[in-house]
């Protein structure tokens, strides 16, 4: 996945093979005292081109690997530790926390793909969260966004440029507004196996995916994610949302909105302070009906909607701090 073996080898070249990174492999089904590296691909790589000149010369660039090789001593004989599982199903806790919450963490996609397949296989959104260490409303927001993904692949949807630039979705999705708009759910909210955008919102679903990330006949509405909250508060607009499907940017239906002489700003502290006020009458009664699972259910909702906002509130903060 755009990973290169290069410089890990460069590290393995100076500093050694450090012993408290072994590689973790299963036995190969196919062959008798054969392994399967599942974990460490990139350190074998990385070994492999320095111990074989064969190897080394068949790489993009073989010129500096053989400089590395020549002020290095690795060989092909050269012991180095590794873990051994008995299945591909015993790594996944140990291989997930490294890329999803540790060191060399996997890009929101293929943590989205990597919980889905989790799910597949019959584990709970609770269970694939506790399995690799991140909260339950994190690993459903990253099931949400791969399923949105995978019904705009179903319906026909250029997705090649979704799947390189995922995080950008997740930001989408992300956005109360732009979620509501192609009726998407919660994550918390997100049933297993069914599509999230409804079947009457797939016309909204293929807006969100051309002004996201443009098509071949239209350029992208935004040059990064922290313009998503603009967007999301157009398309929250029925005069916004009128521009936008008549072909004009996003600066052209912001101007549009502003010369009807709506107050989003007015109308926002509205909510939130109506929002505020609804959650601090509430917390007085939280810990009565602290096991209910609907009381439950319902604060991990909020929870989703507060990490939304707080999202944008950050995204926004770092644009004009620009």
């Amino acid at each position: 996945m755009g990973f290169e073996a290069y410089p890990v080898a460069q590290s393995i070249a100076e500093l050694g093979f450090f012993n408290a990174e072994p590689l973790i492999v299963i036995p190969s089904p196919d062959e008798a005292n054969a392994w399967i590296v599942v974990e460490g691909n990139r350190r074998l790589t990385a070994l492999i081109g320095l111990a074989y000149p064969d190897v080394r010369a068949g790489f993009a660039t073989p010129d500096r690997w053989e400089k590395l090789a020549a002020n290095c001593s690795i060989f092909p004989e050269m012991a180095v530790p590794i873990v051994v599982h008995q299945t591909r199903e015993t790594t996944h806790a140990e291989i997930a926390r490294v890329h999803v919450v540790g060191k060399l963490q996997w890009r929101p996609f293929m943590q989205a793909r990597y919980i889905a397949a989790r799910v597949a296989e019959g584990r709970s959104l609770q269970e694939v969260a506790d399995l690799i260490g991140i909260p339950k409303s994190k690993a459903a927001d990253l099931y949400r966004d791969q399923a949105v993904l995978t019904q705009a692949a179903n319906l026909g949807l250029e997705t090649s440029q979704v799947e390189s630039a995922f995080s950008l979705l997740t930001v989408a999705m992300g956005s109360t507004k732009i979620r509501s708009h192609v009726g998407a759910p919660l994550g918390s909210q997100t049933v297993i196996g069914q599509d999230p955008v409804p079947a009457d919102r797939v016309d909204e679903l293929k807006e969100v995916i051309q002004w996201v990330f443009g098509d071949e006949e239209h350029e992208s509405l935004i040059s990064d994610s922290r313009q998503m909250s603009q967007l999301g508060n157009v398309v929250a607009s029925d005069i916004g949302l009128e521009a936008l499907r008549e072909g004009k940017t996003l600066e052209e239906a912001k101007q549009r909105i502003q010369e009807k002489g709506l107050d989003p700003l007015k109308a926002l502290t509205l909510k939130l302070n109506a929002a505020k006020n609804s959650l601090s009458a509430a917390s007085g009664d939280v810990a009565e009906f602290a096991i209910d699972a609907e009381v439950q259910n319902l604060v991990d909702d909020i929870e989703s909607l507060v990490g939304s906002i707080r999202s944008t509130l950050d995204d926004v903060t770092a644009e004009t701090d620009l």
